[in-house]
């Protein structure tokens, strides 16, 4: 899977959240399908978005930085975390394939 392609279709046809403490709001309320982790999110937030994510809800490492995370989300700031509320037509839910 192309994560950035998949990404893309995701938040233009999908509904997305920015932000860890979205992230972590969304989660509580069971409201996420997936998130999204920039690869260089503090360790702090990575382990907090992960443990409430638990096994139920896929984290995918993004493979850029929180900037090039923000600029794909059309935000000019850095987004560490991604929240898929609802995919659109992106593929991203779908099993790995590898």
């Amino acid at each position: 899977m192309d994560m950035v392609k998949e990404l893309k279709v995701a938040i233009k046809t999908g509904k997305v959240e920015t932000g860890y403490r979205v992230a972590l709001k969304l989660l509580s309320k069971k409201d996420v399908k997936a998130l999204v982790l920039a690869s260089n999110a503090p360790e702090d937030v990575s382990s907090k978005v992960r443990s409430a994510a638990g096994e139920e809800i896929p984290v995918y490492n993004f493979p850029g930085s929180s900037l090039e995370l923000g600029g794909l989300c059309g935000k000019p700031f850095p987004v560490s975390t991604v929240s898929i509320i609802e995919p659109g037509e992106s593929s991203i839910l779908k099993p790995k394939e590898e």
